[in-house]
């Protein structure tokens, strides 16, 4: 009975069903048959049902907030909630170290948790209560928070000398996530025609560009001015399964390697262990390039191609003529010459 409601159901809508889904289009919740109805095929076959279970990526959404004329307590919220969150991952790894506010510090050892204020001759860190000067030759960025072990001497201020700096970083014991199938994933700058021809003739499941791409068909996630469903904001964020990749149009690691010295790779390693990909700029009130869930690929553009693996995270950065396919489920990497 439930089989022949299902038929005509479809028959309503001037569909066919081939004998050998029927079964299985029954047991199809109302949206999968709404979108099977909506096919362009006159019959239903069996590839419709597999291209409908086939796992789709899905755009992790976040409020987007264009910069405006901030109040001075939505520029301290801002900072508050961000200083929150990344002292608490820090706090995570120093395994039950007591932390002291800089106003209570005396001399010798200690260990604090700050923001980096200034970067110049001196490297000054501040938390709610009092600023220190770090004595070190290690480079840092603006905004961004670690924590620091060390001894310190208290004269008409302070300066601390580290023994150890910890960053936030990737969670101790991450899960390395990957797809249960075999599934091909491209890597891409831009989606031209050698893309185009590289896709058609190797095949591949999935597509990620930094830039937006001609050919909508080709359904490749990418970033935009307007979200989408495959689009958002630089930077884009994707759930496909129980994998997260992150698409960076790639400038905030251009800025890395200028500001730290640091080759691409390093730089890119860096953001993570800030966890954050721009901690000098409010790019939003969302602060939309803090990195909360650690994705398990983080795919940038740059002037050069470069591929890496930190502690479970792929590492990828494409250019015009370079590009890298990566296995979902083995996470292997191929660097692609277009």
């Amino acid at each position: 009975m439930v089989l022949m409601s299902t038929v005509e159901d479809f028959l309503k809508k001037g569909k066919l069903l081939s004998p050998e889904v029927v079964e299985d289009v029954s047991r199809l919740n109302d949206k999968e048959k709404e979108s099977l109805m909506e096919a362009e095929e006159l019959v239903i076959k069996k590839e419709n049902i597999t291209e409908l279970k086939a796992l789709k990526p899905e755009i992790i959404e976040t409020d987007y907030q264009e910069k405006k004329e901030l109040h001075v307590s939505e520029f301290t919220e801002f900072y508050l909630d961000r200083f929150e969150f990344l002292k608490g991952e820090i706090k995570e790894r120093l395994e039950g170290e007591e932390i002291s506010s800089i106003n209570n510090i005396t001399s010798g050892e200690t260990c604090i948790i700050g923001m980096v204020r200034d970067v110049g001759d001196d490297v000054v860190i501040e938390d709610k209560t009092g600023e220190l000067v770090l004595k070190t030759n290690q480079s840092f960025v603006e905004d961004e928070v670690i924590g620091v072990k060390g001894k310190v001497i208290k004269n008409d201020g302070v300066v601390m000398s580290p023994s150890k700096i910890i960053f936030p970083d990737v969670p101790l014991g991450k899960e390395v996530r990957a797809l249960d199938d075999e599934k091909t994933a491209l890597f891409v700058t831009k989606v031209d025609e050698r893309v185009k021809d590289f896709v058609k003739k190797e095949g591949v499941d999935y597509i990620f560009s930094v830039e937006e791409p001609d050919d909508q068909d080709l359904g490749a996630v990418f970033i935009s001015d307007e979200p989408g469903e495959l689009s958002d904001i630089d930077p884009v964020r994707c759930r496909l399964g129980n994998m997260v990749i992150l698409v960076h149009d790639g400038s905030s690691v251009d800025k890395a390697q200028k500001t730290m010295g640091l080759e691409r790779t390093q730089a890119m390693i860096a953001l993570l262990k800030k966890r954050h990909l721009d901690p000098v700029e409010m790019h939003s009130l969302n602060d939309r390039y803090l990195i909360r869930e650690v994705p398990d690929i983080v795919h940038v553009s740059g002037e050069d191609s470069t591929k890496a693996n930190y502690k479970g995270v792929t590492l990828l950065s494409t250019t015009e003529d370079r590009a890298f396919t990566v296995n979902l489920k083995t996470r292997e990497i191929d660097e692609v010459e277009l």
